[in-house]
């Protein structure tokens, strides 16, 4: 699977900082014959007929977005640091993460990563679609 299919443009004002205090007020989108329409969670015990499916998304997301640097990798290389968005997606144990980097072309196994003035990460290992092992140090 290509996790850069999943890239979309998401204007901030539309995305939700917290949960609403009445969650039956949550928004709900629901497609019927290939038509959309805007209803609530709270409309759901209406909705839902015999034989229909309903899909549930319990991921949950922590705010994980770090921006990195990746120092040039020597002098003869023609650009200087390469900018690195780093998302934290799976913590492995205190300093190991799974994480997806962008871009993911541009960092191989052994890169050391400056995510803030007292934090480097190596790239242990290189997986698929731009997910990596980091190993944090302070």
């Amino acid at each position: 699977m290509r996790v850069d299919a999943f890239d979309f443009d998401l204007p901030e004002e539309r995305i939700a900082l917290r949960p609403l205090t009445r969650r039956e007020e949550a928004r709900l989108l629901v497609v019927k014959d290939k038509t959309l329409a805007d209803q609530h969670i709270g409309d759901l015990p209406e909705l839902l007929q015999p034989g229909d499916v309903v899909v549930v998304n319990n991921t949950k997301v922590i705010p994980a977005f770090l921006p990195a640097m990746r120092p040039a990798r020597d002098r003869h290389q023609r650009t200087g640091p390469v900018p690195i968005d780093i998302t934290l997606h799976k913590r492995l144990d205190a300093n190991h993460w799974r994480v997806f980097a962008k871009p993911a072309k541009r960092l191989k196994e052994g890169d050391l990563l400056y995510v803030g003035p007292n934090i480097e990460a190596v790239v242990e290992e290189k997986g698929a679609n731009g997910e990596f092992l980091l190993a944090f140090m302070q």
